[in-house]
């Protein structure tokens, strides 16, 4: 406290000095009224002396804080840490409109409309007849008929419609009837969320359908049962599988034909202008044979491989070249054929990496299965599926390539053969464990969509139910008040 004593006591001398000065420079004013200049050199000294006394005072308070702070600190009073201090976020509070003063926008017709018992109904049934068409569609667009008759690609741009629709415009339809959660949060009708919970049950429900029954019409009907069926029995381009008692692919007799964007000149023998052209496949491929694999040709879209199909089994008709006499004697049924199985080449694309479709046929499946391109020893009973033909460009450019190699006129593909797509199918082969897992499908399927058919259909009972007992009270309130008389308390 000494310090403190000393510093007082210096700022109370320079107080009196400065009111010292300034009581000389009034008298030092008073005696200037006849020197201008004397007085303008007063009021600058003036000046100075005010601005000086404000420095001191300045550093007056500065040292006694500075004073005050050392001494706490030395008592250990005042604790300060090496650290800064941590970051302070202020704290952040959603400010909402209170809903006494939003204004709600009058209703149109239609709104009023969709509000109301009969509107909210519609919109729940219209949900689930939506739901049961799409059903419809994902069950039967992939049916083997419906792409005989060139319906099934309508069809499923029709159910990816209905699709678009249950998923976007009902839930916004929905919205309008007040079927969704309210804005404010609180709903007053609690049932109307079994609504809501019908879309998530529907997206299972066609996942399912579309493995079990779907997977069982796309497979299809089949011709005849095992083994009792010949191939010439069978109905041409039906799409309908068989498991024939006859029949053998000839691969060592594989034909390719290869499609190009634009017409091209080929084959050295009979040159020819088109965009079919043979692929020069390589059948044999035994050693000292010096056959050549082909390049791809530039503008590349799509392979087609095709091997003559025979009744029986016959030596002659497993050698690389086939004689007439051999043909005269072993009359082709049929052709076995196969195409690029990719949606580049689908989609009729340029760039497509090139594709090598095989012919892999399956003799006896059913019974005792037999892969035809790893057996040598004589072999039939063909198992497939009967198609309709390739484009006729394909058929001619194979009636060329054919001629070419000495085959007879009365040999060429015609009206009276059949063409089948032999690739492996493990439900041709074991109809009764596609079935069984096809049928499983089918029960959870129709576990999911009556969920969501009751989900959707059980409020439309409960909200006429709840709107007929508001309207039963409204009526008795408004009964009340037109029999209450005037001056009286209203009775509710």
């Amino acid at each position: 406290m000494p310090v403190l004593a000393a510093l007082g006591q210096k700022a109370q001398k320079e107080k009196d000095t400065a009111g010292h000065d300034t009581h000389g420079s009034g008298e030092l004013s008073s005696d200037s009224g006849t020197d201008g200049t004397e007085s303008w050199h007063s009021d600058d000294e003036m000046r100075a002396r005010t601005e000086e006394k404000n420095e001191k005072n300045k550093d007056y308070k500065q040292k006694i804080i500075t004073l005050e702070l050392q001494k706490k600190v030395a008592n250990n009073l005042v604790v300060v840490p090496l650290t800064p201090a941590p970051p302070q976020s202020p704290g952040r509070i959603k400010k909402t409109i209170p809903l006494d003063f939003t204004v709600e926008q009058p209703k149109s017709v239609f709104e009023r409309t969709l509000q109301s018992s009969i509107g909210r109904s519609v919109t729940m049934l219209l949900s689930t007849m939506n739901f049961w068409l799409i059903v419809l569609g994902v069950v039967s667009w992939n049916a083997p008929a419906l792409w005989v008759s060139n319906e099934a690609l309508p069809i499923l741009g029709g159910t990816i419609l209905l699709g678009v629709v249950l998923y976007t415009a009902i839930p916004a339809l929905a919205k309008v009837a007040g079927l969704e959660t309210p804005i404010t949060g609180v709903e007053w009708k609690p049932y109307l969320v079994f609504y809501r919970l019908s879309f998530f049950f529907s997206v299972p429900a066609l996942f399912f359908f579309h493995l079990g029954p779907g997977a069982r019409v796309s497979f299809g009907e089949g011709q005849g049962g095992i083994e009792d069926i010949s191939l010439g029995q069978l109905e041409r381009g039906s799409q309908k599988f068989f498991r024939a008692s006859d029949g053998f692919v000839a691969l060592n007799l594989t034909k390719g034909i290869t499609e190009t964007l634009s017409p091209t000149n080929h084959s050295d023998a009979v040159p020819r202008v088109s965009r079919f052209r043979d692929a020069q496949i390589v059948n044999n491929r035994e050693p000292y044979s010096y056959e050549v694999e082909p390049t791809v040709p530039p503008g590349f879209q799509e392979n087609y491989r095709i091997a003559p199909v025979f009744a029986q089994w016959a030596p002659c008709v497993t050698r690389y070249r086939i004689s007439a006499g051999c043909l005269k004697q072993n009359a082709v049924i049929g052709w076995a054929f196969a195409t690029s199985r990719s949606l580049c080449t689908n989609l009729r694309m340029v760039a497509c990496r090139p594709q090598s479709p095989q012919l892999n046929p399956v003799y006896k499946c059913a019974t005792d299965p037999i892969v035809g391109k790893d057996y040598k020893q004589p072999i039939q009973g063909l198992c497939g599926r009967s198609v309709t033909p390739p484009l006729d460009e394909v058929i001619d450019e194979l009636k060329a390539v054919l001629l070419l190699d000495g085959w007879p006129e009365e040999t060429m593909p015609n009206a009276t053969h059949g063409w089948y797509d032999v690739w492996p199918d493990k439900c041709i082969s074991d109809q009764v464990t596609c079935e069984s897992s096809w049928s499983m499908y089918e029960n959870i399927a129709l576990a999911f969509g009556g969920l969501t058919s009751l989900m959707a259909i059980v409020p439309v009972f409960i909200d006429c139910y709840i709107d007929a007992k508001i309207r039963a009270a409204q009526s008795f309130s408004e009964a009340c008040r037109i029999k209450s008389k005037p001056g009286t308390k209203h009775v509710f």
